[in-house]
Parts: structure tokens; sequence; C-alpha cells
């Protein structure tokens, strides 16, 4: 499976296991360095929110091995900007719920209790 954000971020950890798939959470680092901040935007990086949600979805993909495609964003949130050169690593809360080739999710992006994005929507697996 291919990542469309190569090197965007890394994740440092994760509870995700095969028995404890539906509830599980991710710590990821963003790249401050990552080519997409050279346009949104030089002087001061943000976080494109369509990224963040990429990087949910890329971490479904990579823990259930499966090609997923965005259908749904039904309650999209960008609480606070992410600017990777004052805060880098964020703990994503996943909740999932899979049925037949769907997957309803709701992600949340922390740091120190601090909320930045919260995301609910569905992905189809792509068979």
């Amino acid at each position: 499976m291919s990542q469309l954000l190569e090197n965007f971020y890394s994740e440092l950890s994760s509870t995700y296991t095969t028995e404890n798939s539906d509830v599980f959470s991710c710590n990821i680092k963003l790249n401050p360095e990552h080519e997409v901040y050279k346009g949104h935007f030089p002087e001061i990086p943000i976080s494109p929110g369509v990224a963040l949600i990429q990087v949910i979805k890329e971490i479904l993909m990579n823990k259930f091995q499966q090609e997923l495609m965005l259908t749904e964003g039904s309650n999209v949130k960008f609480l606070a900007l992410i600017n990777p050169k004052e805060t880098a690593d964020f703990q994503i809360d996943f909740i999932v719920k899979k049925t037949d080739h769907t997957f309803d999710v709701s992600a949340n992006f922390m740091n120190a209790d601090k909320a930045f994005t919260k995301f609910k929507g569905k992905f189809k697996s792509v068979q």
C-alpha cells in the first residue's frame, strides 16, 4: 500500500492489535521539514487539513491491511492550527466500527489533553 504522504509523519507507537482493533491509539510525530510546508506556508508552517485526514486513512490502511477510500466526512473539525515546528507529537485516538467493506471512523488528534482535530467519517475498502 503506497503512502501519499511519504515522510510526512512517523508512527512512534500504537495500542492496535487484531483483538483490539475497534478502539486504539497511535502516537505520531510530524516532520516539520516535509515539502508540503514549503507551500503551506514557508514562514509559519501549518499542517493542511486534507493531509491530516490522509494520515488517518494511511494509519487505518496499515493497521487493517486494506486499501481504503474516503467516502464520507460527516463531521470534521479543525480546532487548532498545527504548526509542526511548535507541536509535532500527537496521539490519535481511533474508534472503528467495521461492517462488511465499510469503516465508520472517529479519530481525534490530541497533544497534552488539547484537541487539535476531530474527524468522523466513513472509509470503504477498495477491492
